[in-house]
């Protein structure tokens, strides 16, 4: 039987690395008073990305059978999602002067993570587990 290779990984990465690029952008472009900000769509682009994210790392660990169940996927996806949201608002708070840690992002990554499963549901027509390796 030959299981999925590390080719699977190449999505995972590059969107980590997007995600930590779109972090270390300059904040001095978006002034508050504008709509990006009343309406908070950077939130709504955070969601988005890590749902991406998410998604990424789950269908790698669905065709290499890294968990068993549907709870340890969530449990991976979310967990990563707090874990990497936290590391990129922290270093962006730290690092960027114009920047600022936010809660709200945090928040809308970790939601993000769990739109993830929706969406991998909706594709594969499956829960994450249950996908041929290759």
């Amino acid at each position: 039987m030959q299981g999925a290779g590390p080719r699977i990984w190449w999505s995972p990465a590059l969107l980590t690395l997007a995600l930590i690029a779109l972090h270390a952008l300059p904040g001095s472009d978006l002034q508050p008073p504008t709509w990006w900000t009343t309406w908070h769509l950077d939130k709504l682009l955070h969601a988005m990305a890590f749902a991406l994210w998410g998604l990424s790392f789950t269908v790698a660990w669905a065709k290499q059978r890294r968990f068993d169940s549907l709870r340890g996927h969530v449990l991976g996806v979310v967990g990563l999602s707090l874990i990497f949201g936290t590391v990129l608002e922290s270093m962006q708070g730290a690092l960027m002067p114009s920047r600022v840690a936010d809660a709200g992002d945090l928040l809308a990554d970790v939601l993000g993570g769990c739109l993830s499963q929706g969406m991998f549901f909706v594709i594969f027509r499956a829960w994450p587990g249950r996908i041929a390796n290759d």
